[in-house]
């Protein structure tokens, strides 16, 4: 066993040494630790050792292999006509280098590397290193592969690898041309050929990818850049102009950190035309100045669209606008605008005080050419409605409702403005009524389309004692006045605004009027007017339709409208403006049965017979000596003394000895008179004056029929 400072001084040096070769050095090899004593001598060691050091020896020669640039730096790649140093070390078995020894280098694709020498071998020097140079086999060359070297040390083979990568040569980007150049600025939608020189390593390329091309124009959307083909080393591409802006654009084409750029001048689309697209008006119509609110509108919004000659929105130009008339004040704001990525420019037309139609004229200029624009007929008109200006009319007054339920009456209200317009569709009508039902489950009301508006009146309970029945229709609009100045709305001198401050100008129904106002009719509140509640007897004077009074009184059953005013007022505020306008009609709930009453006429006027003129079912003059053809007149009502149903046809029947002439008229017409319809029928007597008879036929819609007959009398 080793003396341990021997140990620690010769272990590193000799690990690998095995123990035949110590022996020459040491008398023991792996004995215990005594002292073996002196040459000739005895001696006796105590203690035991043993020796635990392994050892190998090398048995073959190694190579590595490495890539290395000029300076000597390790490298991975190559790329176009980029070099590289291969540089293999060999040793022999024992570690020592390996001169003079023939290194072969193959690589596992030879199409992507070139070896100089050719041969791909080269000799170790003294240092056993061989070296040979190795370069991408072309400028386009790309991929990844292995290299090995191989020597052959004592008749034993060394190898080593080493992978690298292959990559082509990077692309440059020549100076840009146009092929041929413009001459002068690029009209708009003309195209021009771009010409893009593209090397490798010098030399023209053969393919090209990562070329991206830009320009400001292609950036805003008014340009295009497409690629042709590649040949000779110069990449095409295609320029077109659609309508740039810019005067001068900008173009960029670009491989990895290379770029080059060109620039061309651009002319602006010429415009093709203006187009109207529309207003945000539901129709054509906008109400005079001063009449908006409740949905109404004193402006309206106008679209317009500039296209150029390709019928492509047109951004960018300037467009001015102005009215076909300013009669009463009418504007166009603002007067000019700009058109968007889309082509589209707006503006807004506001209502005078005078109803007129107009048009709004869209005119724009570019590159020396003026195209212009014309919108469809927008109507100034349609006004608040006025009290004069509105009325309430039946298709029917006298329906068959007294003892049938469902019976319809079809009421309209039309309304106007104080030009006699008609007013804004979708303005809402309210009606009221003292009996049946009236309206739609939806609402007791309609929204005007043209003017007008029609609802529903059924008979059904409560029915008034007298059948009947009046109905109310009401809506907000302004009180009658004289339009002393023809100005078309409501003047005044002296007036303020609502917070008591004195403004430039008077604003209708927005400013009061203290003082200097045009004439008009004060109104106050309106009022279901519930007209006479008893019964009604004989017949009304000659254009007397209703028991309407138009007087207000509460105990008579005259209801205030709105229902929730604490009080009627029937004087107004003393000031013009806003108040609820309104128009009653009286409908009868007419009985089926019906009263024949004859009548004895006298020139115009006819009155009811009565027993002093003698027997009502006979006719004298119609039979004896002396006979002649006689009118007949009789008055026909209902239970409550009103007129029959509409449409009840008026006939005779069964004629003997008599010849009944037409019944004028042969149906009860729509009307609500007092005391019923007037009917005449001349009656002929026999040619022998023979006595005679007929019957009068009354039949109602509903479909109840009644007979009375007459005789003649000497």
């Amino acid at each position: 066993m080793l003396p341990n400072f021997l140990h620690r001084v010769l272990a590193p040096r000799f690990r690998l040494i095995g123990c035949a070769t110590l022996a020459l050095a040491l008398s023991a090899c792996g004995g215990g630790g005594g002292n073996p004593g002196a040459v000739g001598g005895t001696g006796t060691g105590t203690g035991t050792g043993t020796g635990t050091g392994t050892g190998t020896t090398a048995t073959a020669p190694a190579l590595t292999l490495s890539m290395v640039d000029g300076s000597g730096a390790a490298i991975s790649s190559l790329s176009g006509g980029q070099s590289g140093v291969l540089r293999a070390k060999v040793v022999d078995a024992a570690g020592a280098a390996a001169g003079n020894a023939v290194v072969k280098f193959s690589a596992s694709d030879t199409a992507l590397v070139a070896f100089t020498p050719a041969s791909g071998s080269a000799l170790t020097d003294a240092s056993g290193v061989a070296t040979i140079n190795i370069k991408p086999a072309s400028v386009t060359s790309a991929g990844a592969l292995t290299i090995q070297a191989d020597a052959v040390v004592a008749s034993k083979t060394a190898t080593g690898t080493v992978n690298i990568a292959v990559g082509a040569a990077p692309l440059t980007v020549g100076t840009l041309s146009f092929t041929p150049a413009p001459s002068g600025s690029l009209p708009a939608f003309s195209t021009a050929a771009l010409a893009i020189p593209v090397t490798s390593a010098g030399q023209p390329a053969t393919s090209v990818t990562g070329l991206t091309l830009s320009s400001l124009c292609v950036g805003d959307g008014t340009a295009t850049l497409v690629q042709g083909s590649l040949a000779n080393g110069i990449q095409s591409a295609t320029y077109t102009n659609n309508g740039c802006l810019r005067v001068t654009d900008t173009i960029t084409a670009s491989i990895g950190n290379s770029s080059q750029t060109i620039k061309i001048g651009v002319d602006a689309a010429n415009i093709g035309t203006i187009q109207f697209v529309g207003s945000d008006l539901n129709g054509s119509s906008i109400v005079l100045k001063g009449s908006g609110g409740l949905g109404r509108k004193e402006s309206a919004l106008l679209t317009f669209r500039v296209l150029d000659q390709n019928n492509k929105g047109l951004a960018g130009v300037d467009v001015a606008f102005r009215p076909t008339t300013s009669t009463g004040g009418l504007t166009v704001q603002p007067d000019k605008g700009t058109t968007d990525a889309n082509g589209q420019v707006t503006t807004t037309v506001s209502s005078g005080t005078i109803p007129t139609p107009v048009r709004v004229i869209a005119e724009a200029t570019r590159n020396g050419k003026t195209i212009s624009g014309l919108s469809d007929t927008l109507v100034i008109s349609t006004g608040l409605p006025i009290q004069r200006n509105m009325s309430l009319s039946a298709d029917s007054y006298n329906i068959e409702g007294w003892n049938i339920d469902g019976t319809i009456a079809n009421l309209t209200v039309r309304l106007a403005d104080q030009y006699g317009n008609p007013i804004s569709d979708d303005t809402a009508v309210n009606f009221v009524t003292e009996g049946g039902a009236v309206g739609s489950s939806a609402q007791g009301a309609c929204t005007t389309l043209n003017g007008g508006c029609t609802v529903q009146l059924r008979s059904q309970n409560f029915r008034p004692a007298n059948g009947r029945v009046t109905v109310l229709a009401y809506v907000q609009g302004i009180e009658n006045f004289v339009d002393s100045n023809g100005d078309g709305q409501y003047s005044c001198t002296n007036f303020v605004d609502p917070n008591g401050n004195v403004p430039a100008t008077y604003r209708p129904l927005i400013d009061t009027c203290v003082s200097g106002g045009e004439p008009f009719t004060d109104q106050g509140d309106p009022f279901l007017d519930a007209g006479m509640l008893g019964a009604t007897f004989g017949m009304e004077a000659q254009g007397k339709y209703s028991t309407l009074d138009n007087s207000y009184d509460a105990a008579n059953g005259d209801l205030p409208i709105p229902f929730n005013h604490t009080g009627y007022r029937a004087a107004g505020d003393g000031k013009w403006g806003l108040n609820y306008i309104a128009a009653s009609t009286e409908i009868t709930f007419s009985g089926s049965a019906p009263t024949i009453v004859r009548q004895v006429c006298a020139a115009a006027t006819c009155r009811d017979w009565t027993s002093a003129d003698g027997t009502e079912s006979q006719i004298s003059g119609l039979q004896g000596n002396g006979c002649a053809a006689q009118d007949f007149t009789f008055r026909l009502f209902d239970v409550n003394n009103n007129p029959m149903p509409s449409n009840t046809a008026v006939a005779t029947s069964d004629a003997d000895k008599l010849s009944p002439g037409t019944m004028s008229p042969n149906a009860v017409p729509s009307t609500n008179v007092v005391g019923g319809t007037l009917h005449t029928v001349r009656i002929k007597p026999d040619t022998a004056c023979a006595p005679g008879s007929f019957a009068l036929k009354i039949t109602t819609p509903g479909g109840a029929s009644y007979l009375r007959t007459f005789t003649s009398a000497p």
